[in-house]
């Protein structure tokens, strides 16, 4: 069964995938183009002009191309894997379809919860692995979001904040950001991650991302014993769905710039993402 990405009690075991990988990174003047009329208005604030500028690097595989601004990753190292993946919590439906996983080196944040990677599945195989995927790729098909609305139950979680459509050079999807809890315990930098579910237009590949991310105001980790920011939210175990509803309220109202990685890039690199296929 596809287990929800939230859960409140229970113990979470996932097992990611190592495997051997090829680190690419090319320079490819006409996808950085695309990517600097992306970004074009982020330089607006002549404050942050010189920090919001859109060099990074392009990364190219036979299956996917892609831009990381700078401030997020130096490269990629690309692999091909049937390691069970996230949010599955243990291998019982077996080794899942060979996919494309692409993970970011030298990311922006180290010491996190997951590694920060890309994956991409042929649509009509992972619709076939467990119970319910089938429907996840229904509404991933179908999915025409508008920031504000409610998300179809097939892709949301118990937990998030910051939903947003963000489409990519062939195709579209909706990202937001959420955390794993194992119990009650706070939402902080260590397992606080954008999540991001897209669909190649044709309906050929799910597109799937896990990228750390950090909140100015939220703890360094789920210890409720460490110090908060000076404008941190107290955690209060006496009403959880309280706090969780007031934090994410307030990564709801936090600038986009104020997040490390910035959010923005993180979208820009997904919106340059151009799905070949394998």
């Amino acid at each position: 069964m596809r287990n929800k990405f939230l859960g409140l009690m229970g113990i979470l075991f996932i097992t990611l995938a190592c495997g051997f990988g090829t680190r690419v990174t090319q320079t490819q003047p006409e996808l950085e183009t695309i990517v600097a009329s992306t970004l074009t208005a982020f330089t607006s604030a002549p404050q942050e002009a010189e920090q919001l500028t859109p060099d990074g690097v392009v990364v190219n595989t036979t299956e996917v191309s892609f831009f990381i601004p700078n401030g997020i990753a130096n490269d990629a190292t690309s692999s091909m894997t049937t390691d069970v993946e996230y949010p599955y919590i243990n291998p019982s439906f077996g080794d899942m379809p060979q996919h494309v996983k692409l993970t970011l080196n030298l990311y922006a944040l180290t010491g996190t919860q997951f590694e920060p990677h890309i994956m991409i599945f042929r649509s009509a195989e992972y619709a076939q692995y467990g119970e319910g995927n089938a429907d996840v790729m229904s509404a991933m098909q179908s999915l025409q979001y508008v920031d504000g609305q409610p998300l179809p139950e097939n892709l949301s979680s118990d937990f998030s904040a910051q939903i947003h459509a963000v489409n990519f050079e062939n195709g579209h999807g909706v990202r937001y950001l959420t955390q794993v809890f194992t119990n009650f315990l706070p939402v902080n930098n260590k397992e606080l991650f954008y999540y991001y579910q897209g669909m190649t237009n044709d309906g050929q590949y799910y597109v799937q991302a896990i990228l750390p991310i950090n909140a100015p105001f939220l703890p360094a980790d789920d210890n409720p014993n460490t110090p908060l920011p000076m404008d941190g939210i107290p955690f209060n175990t006496d009403d959880f769905s309280g706090y969780l509803n007031t934090v994410a309220q307030r990564l709801d109202s936090t600038d986009t710039f104020s997040y490390t990685p910035y959010l923005e890039y993180l979208d820009a690199m997904i919106q340059s993402t151009q799905v070949i296929g394998y």
